[in-house]
């Protein structure tokens, strides 16, 4: 059965296996964390290739019971189709008091794992799209408004605009205002801009005097510093260009 990340209220106390494939491994982790809390038992993490190479040791050491460890949460990560015997072999033992969770890469539409847990009710699938700028707005919006911050659309813009389309990317930077904010509850975008950028942003001309020098590591390491909107590119491009051509005429 297909469910949306935001639907995970609706999953059953009854079920036991999980399935989470896509790109966002953001979104994954908070839905594999949301699955886990709602849980009670021991976690045990697992790569496919380290079920393949022991497929017997893996199914004892999941099976078998323990006064100490009534209930276990198998998390089974970078899952392929080459897991999908064993997946079935669990599916089959009608196994009790164990959760799994299977965290899959992309998985493509004839994907055997995949329509194994679309088709059947019993089974969840949750797939996990790349965010945009729209879905990751929304979220800031949401954890500051948990924190009680009031900031602008503007800024939550500058936040986004540099998170590279990554939910982690965007919680950490949220992180980083709330907790230089403290008592304070409004933030100014030069703020934010210091904040999210590691270093000052140097000068555009020390940019330009480096890279006409042949500086190749300082030009790289004011690039990676710093974020440049459209207006600078433009700057940048045209004064590059005035002092390439006295330059050239010297």
């Amino acid at each position: 059965m297909i469910l949306k990340f935001f639907e995970l209220n609706k999953i059953s106390k009854n079920t036991i296996f999980h399935l989470l494939y896509g790109k966002n491994e953001g979104l994954k982790s908070e839905c594999i964390n949301e699955i886990v809390k709602k849980n009670d038992g021991k976690v045990f993490n697992y790569d496919e290739i380290q079920i393949k190479d022991e497929v017997e040791t893996f199914y004892e050491s999941i099976l078998s019971g323990s006064l100490f460890e009534n209930n276990k949460i198998i998390i089974i990560n970078r899952t392929t189709d080459k897991l999908y015997p064993v997946i079935q072999n669990l599916i089959e033992r009608n196994i009790t008091n164990i959760k799994i969770i299977i965290n899959a890469g992309i998985l493509e539409t004839k994907s055997k794992l995949r329509s194994l847990f679309e088709k059947n009710k019993e089974l969840i699938c949750i797939p996990t799209y790349p965010d945009n700028k729209d879905t990751l707005s929304r979220l800031a919006v949401t954890l500051f408004k948990k924190e009680n911050i009031s900031i602008s659309h503007q800024n939550i813009n500058l936040i986004v605009e540099k998170c590279n389309e990554d939910r982690s990317n965007l919680k950490n930077e949220i992180e980083k205002i709330i907790n230089f904010l403290k008592n304070k509850k409004i933030i100014s975008p030069e703020a934010i801009l210091k904040l999210i950028n590691s270093k000052e942003n140097f000068e555009l001309s020390e940019l330009i005097n480096n890279c006409l020098a042949k500086n190749k590591n300082k030009t790289i390491n004011i690039l990676n510093e710093n974020n440049y909107n459209s207006e600078d590119c433009i700057i940048i491009l045209r004064a590059f260009l005035s002092k390439a051509k006295r330059i050239l005429k010297l």
